[in-house]
């Protein structure tokens, strides 16, 4: 009776978690370090056109711009206010060739190449200056935050406005954007660096995906052995083995599966991408997701994700029943 309690308690402390561990990394290594698939996720100009009409819907409310410092020559702006007013601007082509971009230099320095991760800002600088510049001047005096006492309206760098005060009227603000700009676009850089905080050392070369299909190798044979270790400890013969191997399998096989339904069906059920993230403003963080243009862009990926899951949730599923079946084929033993 103690080795069945000792057994049952290293299944459910240490094996299903390793178990399902291993069979995750199974389900993400087709797809998490590849680099087509990055391509053709990012590389859709409608998920951009989506994204953007979503942004500009919400102009008034609240953004989290994070930790995002605006390029020099726009420094003194507030975020903020800055990428509320590039939201109205930029188009869905420029954001595509950047992404793309970025992916390629990505993979590029994984792979131990010489790249930069960086945007380039020439084209967005002439169209600011061009075609766009009276409709930037326009948003970008409609974001201004109001004054705060003493504070002076005008940065000293760029005489761009950063704040609006209680007696300038929003055409006051956008005619002083909309005369400061040029001189302000000559001093942006022509590439905006993006910081690339995370170590890719332990990924850089060609055999990065390798690496992780080896490491989800190693992760199933350490889940195996504490796996038939618990069976062995737990049973007092093959039957009970067997049960087991069977039944302490079953749990993680069908927790995988659910992760590839999940992941697939993910646009079906609207509840589950509003819950249980909200934004400051109160609205669903994830509820562009819902907007059919942004989900005829990403169900493609999805369904590529989601096939990860549900082929080794399906192959852990059949082995468990078949461990199943064969303990119920096996005669009871003296």
């Amino acid at each position: 009776m103690l080795r069945k309690l000792l057994a049952v308690a290293l299944l459910l402390v240490l094996v299903m978690p390793l178990l399902h561990s291993a069979l995750a990394l199974f389900s993400i290594s087709g797809w998490v370090l590849n680099r087509s698939f990055y391509h053709a996720l990012l590389g859709e100009e409608k998920l951009y056109a989506a994204l953007l009409a979503d942004a500009r819907s919400a102009k008034h409310r609240a953004w989290d711009v994070g930790d995002w410092v605006p390029p020099p020559g726009l420094e003194g702006l507030p975020a903020e206010t800055l990428a509320k007013a590039l939201s109205q601007t930029v188009s869905a082509g420029y954001l595509r060739e950047q992404a793309v971009r970025s992916v390629e230099a990505f993979f590029d320095i994984l792979e131990g190449g010489q790249a930069e991760l960086a945007l380039d800002l020439r084209p967005l600088k002439g169209e600011l200056g061009g075609p766009s510049r009276r409709v930037f001047a326009d948003a970008l005096a409609d974001a201004l935050p109001p004054c705060r006492t003493g504070q002076d309206p005008l940065d000293p760098r760029s005489r761009l406005p950063v704040c609006r005060p209680s007696g300038m009227s929003v055409q006051r603000a956008s005619e002083l954007v909309n005369a400061a700009l040029p001189a302000a676009l000559k001093r942006v850089p022509d590439r905006y660096p993006l910081p690339a905080e995370a170590d890719f050392a332990v990924w850089v070369g060609p055999p990065g995906a390798a690496r992780l299909i080896w490491a989800a190798v190693v992760l199933a044979l350490i889940a195996a052995a504490f796996w038939i270790g618990a069976a062995f400890l737990g049973g007092r013969n093959r039957a009970e083995v067997a049960a087991f191997l069977g039944w302490s399998l079953l749990p993680p096989a069908l927790l995988t599966l659910a992760c590839g339904l999940a992941v697939r069906f993910a646009f079906a059920g609207r509840w589950l991408l509003s819950f249980p993230a909200w934004s400051p403003a109160g609205e669903p963080l994830l509820s562009f997701l819902q907007d059919p243009l942004t989900a005829g862009a990403l169900l493609p990926a999805f369904g590529y994700v989601s096939r990860g899951f549900l082929i080794t949730g399906a192959v852990a599923l059949g082995l468990s029943l078949g461990l199943i079946a064969w303990w119920r084929t096996i005669r009871p033993e003296p």
